[in-house]
C-alpha cells in the first residue's frame, strides 16, 4: 500500500498543481511511510503559493503538517480553527462539583461529567486560569477537543 500511494502522490504532484486534495491520504500506511509522505506534503507547501486540502481521521498527522482545522460531524461543521490555536491556547479544566456550578455557561464549549469530577472544555485556558483560580487546566489534544464537541454536552 505504501508504494501505491507513494506513486499516486509522485504522479499528482508531477504536474506541479496549485492545490492537492487529498482523503485519508495517510491511512493504512506504517508509520516511516506515512512520516516519509507528511515530509513529501511539507516540502510541497514551503512555496505558499501551493495548498493542500486533506480530509483525514489520522489527527496526529494534521497536528503535524495542518495549518488549519476543520471538525465535520454529520455533514456540519462544528469548528474551524488555526491548529496552533486548538493546541496552545485550548485546555480542559478539571473541576469538582462545586467549581463546575461556578463556571459560567458563556467560558465553556462542553463539557462531560465523569464519576467524581466534570471535565470542561475551554477555548482560552489562560484567560480562564485568572478567571477561576484553582482550577486545574490540562492541555488538550486534537483528539479529546474532537470528542467533546461531539459527545459533551453544551
Amino acid at each position: 500500500m505504501g508504494m501505491s500511494m507513494k506513486l499516486a502522490i509522485a504522479a499528482a504532484l508531477s504536474h506541479r498543481p496549485k492545490l492537492l486534495i487529498l482523503d485519508e491520504a495517510t491511512s493504512g500506511l506504517d508509520p516511516v511511510t506515512r512520516e516519509e509522505i507528511l515530509e513529501v506534503f511539507q516540502e510541497f507547501v514551503e512555496d505558499e503559493s501551493r495548498s493542500i486540502l486533506m480530509s483525514s481521521h489520522i489527527t496526529s498527522d494534521l497536528e503535524k503538517i495542518a495549518d488549519f482545522i476543520t471538525f465535520i460531524h454529520q455533514g456540519k461543521i462544528i469548528l474551524t480553527a488555526q491548529k496552533d490555536e486548538l493546541i496552545y491556547d485550548y485546555g480542559i479544566a478539571r473541576c469538582r462539583q462545586e467549581q463546575f456550578a461556578r463556571i459560567e455557561a458563556s467560558d465553556r464549549l462542553a463539557y462531560r461529567k465523569k464519576d467524581f469530577q466534570t471535565d470542561v472544555l475551554v477555548k482560552d485556558r489562560q484567560a480562564f486560569a485568572q478567571k477561576y483560580d484553582g482550577i486545574i487546566i490540562d492541555n488538550v489534544s486534537i483528539d479529546e477537543i474532537l470528542l467533546f464537541l461531539v459527545k459533551g454536552e453544551k
